[in-house]
């Protein structure tokens, strides 16, 4: 049994997978432990012709019960250890250009990955952090550090990250040498600890959801995506901007070949 630390685990996921497994799934066991003690001691007695000596020893039973909670790491070894059955689970530190032409739409894989969220987010947390930073010096030196339109910028740039479609986290996972990236989408509901412990090399259990081939690319937290997908008439479309894709500067396209992937657990 391998002993991992946890930075993120889709505990959903693992849910689902372990009643598919078990057939059922549960939170908690009853369990039982039983121990004995043994008392022992010295005994004299007898006529004056006879005498004998002897143990006597005394044997108490005791019974415990107990609720056990199953735990994230349990369920996760189960999945594994499934996975691994017959050498199913594949794993990657690198890939090749056939490897990769092997893998299919919902294989599962482990690979050894460098996570990075998206630019928007790094930029938004960033600029968000330093905004915290300046109203603590503020309210220490009692000095302004930032004027009204920098705190009307660092406000505007903050709220980037609330304007994606979707409230999981873009994170792209790299190999050593950049090749084939993987775009995930995290919930963070689901992360173990503080996201700024996402840095260095980790492990991630993964299936793959999308294949994008050479050519193709795919585009991360693009904030125009619902007004792109509005059933305009072809009036309508003549007058909208022909470039409506994010500014430069938070813009985030993941070249293929690369892969969608579910993540499930990343881990040390």
């Amino acid at each position: 049994m391998k002993l991992r630390n946890f930075l993120y685990i889709n505990t959903k996921i693992l849910d689902d997978y372990v009643a598919a497994i078990d057939g059922y799934i549960y939170d908690e066991e009853q369990q039982k432990t039983s121990s004995k003690k043994q008392k022992s001691g010295d005994v004299k007695g007898g006529v004056p012709i006879l005498q004998a000596s002897g143990v006597v020893q005394d044997e108490t039973a005791q019974e415990i019960q107990r609720s056990v909670k199953i735990s994230d790491a349990a369920k996760f070894d189960k999945v594994f250890s499934y996975l691994s059955k017959d050498d199913e689970l594949k794993y990657y530190e690198f890939l090749s250009d056939n490897e990769f032409r092997d893998l299919g739409r919902d294989d599962f894989i482990e690979v050894l990955v460098t996570p990075r969220f998206s630019k928007m987010k790094e930029i938004s947390d960033s600029v968000k952090r330093f905004g915290q930073l300046a109203q603590t010096i503020q309210g220490l030196t009692n000095q302004q550090v930032l004027d009204s339109e920098a705190e009307a910028t660092i406000t505007s740039i903050s709220a980037l990250g609330e304007l994606t479609p979707n409230k999981e986290i873009s994170c792209v996972f790299n190999f050593e040498d950049n090749q084939f990236p993987m775009v995930a989408y995290l919930d963070e509901q689901y992360f173990k600890g503080t996201q700024d412990r996402f840095v260095g090399q980790f492990y991630m259990l993964c299936k793959i959801q999308k294949k994008i081939l050479k050519g193709q690319n795919i585009k991360l937290d693009e904030i125009f995506e619902d007004i792109k997908s509005l059933p305009l008439n072809r009036a309508q479309r003549r007058n909208m901007p022909k470039n409506i894709d994010n500014p430069d500067i938070i813009r985030d396209v993941i070249h293929g070949p690369a892969m969608v992937v579910i993540p499930i657990a990343v881990y040390q």
